[in-house]
């Protein structure tokens, strides 16, 4: 954002403008996002990545399969009455935390020729 896009001329304004804009996630999907983390706290411990290293063909795969759940037509997950879609964002958001803590166990196959 430069200055004359900025809503008002307040100094905290542009500071905050270079801020990572949350206020820009949906409230929905963090809402949803968060049922589903509520679940896995339950089941496995709060901050369990962060405890002991995950790795990345684990949750990839659970991401895979509820999106195709829900590609599939199915738009709750039958154990938790949840999303899928929220259970996709739960997935990455363990990545995406788990890889910046270094406790990701990067297992991706080798890079292929066939990229998209």
């Amino acid at each position: 954002m430069n200055g004359s896009d900025l809503p008002d001329d307040n100094p905290k304004t542009a500071y905050g403008a270079a801020k990572v804009p949350l206020h820009l996630l949906p409230p929905a999907a963090l809402e949803a996002e968060a049922w589903v983390m509520g679940l896995g706290a339950e089941k496995y411990g709060p901050w369990n990545w962060r405890g002991q290293r995950v790795s990345t063909s684990v949750y990839v795969g659970a991401a895979m399969r509820h999106l195709q759940a829900y590609w599939s037509g199915v738009t709750l997950d039958s154990e938790s009455g949840q999303s899928h879609l929220a259970h996709v964002r739960a997935c990455m958001g363990i990545l995406l935390d788990a890889a910046e803590q270094d406790m990701l166990n990067d297992d991706r196959p080798p890079t292929g020729s066939r990229l998209l």
